[in-house]
């Protein structure tokens, strides 16, 4: 696994349990990376998670819809 870090950040978890079952899984790289990309869905759902925390409601939906009409702001 070493081979490939840090670009694509592997890892390896195993779980034994008492009576002796185990299981492994392995992964090349961390979710949200370019192989596995977050749904659009994800991240707006993370966003109004903790936006709401610091804005009402019409704040969340205000922002949100500001940037998803930033393509069309003439300036910063």
């Amino acid at each position: 696994m070493t081979a490939v870090a840090p670009r694509l950040r592997p890892a390896r978890v195993t779980l034994s349990l008492k009576d002796g079952r185990s299981a492994t899984i392995a992964r090349e790289s961390h979710r949200g990376d370019f192989q596995e990309p977050y749904a659009e869905g994800d991240i707006r759902g993370k966003f109004q998670e903790l936006a709401g925390v610091v804005l009402d409601a019409e704040g969340v939906v205000a922002v949100e819809d500001a940037v998803d009409r930033s393509d069309q702001w003439q300036s910063l």
